[in-house]
């Protein structure tokens, strides 16, 4: 099986629909150092790190699978969970 590549990603750059097909486009943040009047910031650059392609079967399976994930880690804990 060929190895694939694991991308950490921060945002959703780009969506879109066209000709069935769904199209995003995922962005990373760079913090790049930068200088400003002789004093060095550090500023964020959202890089496209990868573009997604699916049809609208797959993107149901993914919108169900991440709104389960994000109602279960989302929710406050049971009082008796709590120490």
């Amino acid at each position: 099986m060929a190895e694939v590549s694991v991308i950490f990603v921060n945002s959703l750059a780009v969506r879109g629909f066209a000709n069935g097909v769904i199209n995003l486009a995922l962005s990373t943040a760079q913090f790049l150092p930068e200088t400003i009047d002789g004093k060095t910031q550090v500023s964020a650059q959202e890089v496209i790190t990868a573009n997604l392609r699916m049809d609208l079967y797959c993107a149901q399976q993914v919108y169900e699978a991440l709104g389960k994930i994000i109602q279960e880690q989302t929710v406050p804990a049971k009082k008796s969970d709590m120490n």
